[in-house]
């Protein structure tokens, strides 16, 4: 493979962590690993048989990937020296915030992890930009290395995909914990959701999600709903009652 054959990691989250052994699989080798956490940096060094940089200024390879949050990217990156390539995997941050360096990437994959879930990285959908075509191009080979679903995008495309997973991804997690949390408080079994979690989803492969939608509020069963209501409180309350409010006028409008 032409253009990125090394690089250097950034991080020692759960990106880092899936996205690094992926490499090291599909015969990448990370030369170097560095994190605030010295002890999860040493963890990642043995694992991935690299060095460990103690600070942000001992890494010398020519590119480094920066897998930390969002809010610490642009201060990890005006660190690094101007010569070296860098792509980060942050979904909102905009790649004209580093216009004064070359050779500046994104390499998001539009996924989520946990380093306690293995994950086919091959089905990751790798969204790509960069700030020249060549480089692009060297972050699409270097995607297409650990993954068969790789697109470009540029920053605003690539916002709105980010505030997409929210919704689908970390709001859909965040209801699922409230319902094992309800069910929980009652010492009922939660697992038995789990079938119908599994139904829901791959629903999803043969329907569009509007087609898809049951329920109460699909419905317009206003019983139900004041029924189920009146057995919550507080947030939970407030939520039921504002997403049962959306499903009924996104239906009223086409029905």
């Amino acid at each position: 493979m032409k253009g990125i054959k090394s690089m250097s990691i950034i991080g020692t989250g759960n990106v880092a962590f899936h996205l690094g052994n992926s490499f090291i699989e599909r015969g990448i080798p990370i030369v170097s690993v560095y994190g605030r956490n010295l002890s999860k940096s040493k963890e990642l060094a043995n694992l991935w048989r690299c060095n460990v940089a103690e600070s942000i200024t001992e890494i010398e390879t020519d590119f480094v990937l920066v897998c930390v949050t969002d809010s610490s990217v642009e201060e990890v990156i005006s660190q690094l020296p101007l010569g070296c390539k860098v792509a980060f995997t942050s979904g909102s941050i905009d790649l004209f915030s580093f216009s004064e360096r070359k050779n500046t990437g994104v390499f998001y994959p539009l996924q989520t992890f946990s380093k306690e879930k293995s994950i086919n990285i091959f089905e990751v959908p790798m969204l790509i930009e960069a700030d020249s075509s060549d480089f692009a191009h060297e972050l699409f080979d270097l995607a297409w290395v650990v993954s068969r679903n790789v697109h470009f995008a540029s920053s605003v495309e690539r916002k709105k995909y980010h505030l997409a997973a929210v919704w689908a991804n970390n709001f859909t997690n965040h209801l699922i914990y409230s319902a094992k949390n309800y069910l929980d408080s009652e010492s009922l079994n939660w697992q038995l959701l789990m079938p119908l979690l599994k139904e829901t989803v791959d629903k999803l492969n043969y329907l569009n999600p509007y087609d898809a939608q049951t329920g109460p509020a699909r419905r317009n069963d206003l019983q139900t709903i004041d029924s189920q209501v009146k057995m919550q409180e507080g947030m939970q309350k407030e939520l039921y009652s504002l997403l049962s409010k959306s499903i009924q006028e996104t239906y009223s409008k086409h029905d």
